[in-house]
């Protein structure tokens, strides 16, 4: 019996252990705090067309205003104007670059926005790219790509400058 038992418990072990063997425990700092606080603020933002497999659906040029604003891990882009408002998803921050997705899903379309951003003082640069799925009857028909150059510039917020003071 008591045989048996020891089998048992090795049989119900060892599994266990082999399983956690291969876990990682990941922890540690969000994005979100590595993100410089330069990014936050007042961004008049100006694209210009770099790539597209659908000239007609976009702009070639095209001038916005972006407000970044962060409360506790969530990052938030809004624009004053349009009303329009979305959290991203930081995917890597590396220095004064950042890349963030900000993604939309309805039945018929799915949009993926991936900008990624450089900090140089009271302006920041880069890049953006937009991916447009359309589906009928579940299927994907069409994929539209743009990607635009961004350039920015500071028109409020945090700034180098409240920093040194």
């Amino acid at each position: 019996m008591k045989r048996f038992f020891t089998t048992l418990l090795i049989l119900l072990i060892f599994p266990l252990c082999s399983f956690a063997e291969g876990m990682v425990i990941q922890g540690g700092v969000s994005l979100t705090s590595k993100v410089p606080q330069g990014f936050f603020g007042s961004w008049r933002v100006t694209a210009v067309m770099s790539y597209t497999n659908n000239e007609r659906l976009f702009t070639s040029t095209t001038s916005d205003t972006w407000n970044l604003s962060k409360i506790n891990d969530v990052v938030t882009l809004t624009n004053p104007y349009t009303g329009a408002k979305a959290s991203v998803d930081l995917q890597e921050v590396d220095g004064n670059t950042i890349k963030f997705v900000r993604k939309s899903n309805s039945r018929n379309e799915n949009v993926t926005e991936t900008p990624i951003l450089t900090l140089n003082g009271e302006n920041f640069y880069g890049t953006d790219r937009i991916v447009i799925e359309k589906y009928k009857f579940g299927e994907l028909v069409r994929t539209d790509i743009v990607e635009y150059k961004i350039t920015a510039q500071r028109i409020s917020g945090n700034s180098a400058d409240e920093f040194l003071r």
